[in-house]
């Protein structure tokens, strides 16, 4: 009886081990597979990213929003989307994708990443694109790091495009706006404060009164009377007719 069991002992023993060894290789090779299958997945997802971004620049803007939307939906596309949205922001060689990404990029303006992004733009050489920049700036939150984002803007401008963006942001804004730009106020030059009190008097809505009375105290006579006059004029609008963008002489 001994002999016969030490043989069984003898036969299941390496068997085991061979069925041991058979199961750890499928596994490994099932692993394996799955990694691959895993990758290629990625890679695929990040060919489909870059021919998505690529073509952004064939995009009507109601597309570009269309697009937006669909990405706010899928947070796990979104994350190899985005990255590539912010490089052709900075990098792309073509003005129209890049005033592309950055129409898509509005909707992503609670990223941080992505503010930071657009806030870079502002000294771009491409007016429009500096300006699209700005003008998305007004709509981070809260309002008052918005304010704050579009004062630098004013300040660090290097076209009146920019100037005009920051402006109309800051009145939008509100109190907060107006209270960001009376510090910058007296930086501006004459012409710029010319153009912001008929701006204001003709697109300044619920906020027209309080911008007006402000720049009735500046320190500029012709700015003081432009803004009393707006003001007594009521809704009608202050001396020359207003023009969505400031002559380059006006940036100061």
């Amino acid at each position: 009886m001994d002999g016969e069991d030490n043989q069984k002992a003898g036969f299941f023993g390496p068997m085991l081990v061979a069925t041991t060894a058979c199961i750890l290789t499928i596994t490994i090779l099932g692993s394996i597979g799955i990694l691959g299958f895993r990758f290629y997945e990625r890679w695929q997802l990040k060919e489909r990213v870059r021919t998505f971004v690529s073509q952004l620049q064939n995009r009507t803007p109601e597309e570009l929003a269309e697009k937006a939307e669909q990405l706010k939906e899928r947070p796990k596309v979104t994350k190899f989307v985005l990255p590539q949205i912010r490089a052709a922001i900075a990098n792309s060689p073509s003005e129209q994708q890049q005033w592309s990404a950055i129409r898509v990029a509005e909707a992503f303006i609670h990223e941080p990443s992505m503010e930071k992004s657009l806030f870079r733009l502002r000294g771009s050489p491409r007016e429009r694109i500096a300006a699209e920049a700005t003008r998305i700036l007004s709509l981070v939150k809260p309002e008052s790091r918005a304010a704050e984002r579009l004062g630098s803007c004013l300040m660090d401008a290097k076209c009146g495009a920019v100037q005009d963006e920051a402006c109309a942001g800051l009145i939008r804004l509100g109190d907060v706006g107006r209270l960001e730009m009376q510090k910058h106020l007296s930086s501006l030059n004459v012409g710029r404060r010319l153009w912001l009190v008929r701006y204001v008097n003709e697109k300044g809505g619920a906020n027209r009164d309080a911008w007006l009375q402000m720049l009735a105290n500046d320190e500029d006579k012709t700015v003081r009377a432009a803004a009393a006059d707006a003001v007594s004029a009521g809704s009608q609008s202050a001396g020359l007719p207003m023009h969505q963008t400031a002559p380059a002489s006006m940036a100061g």
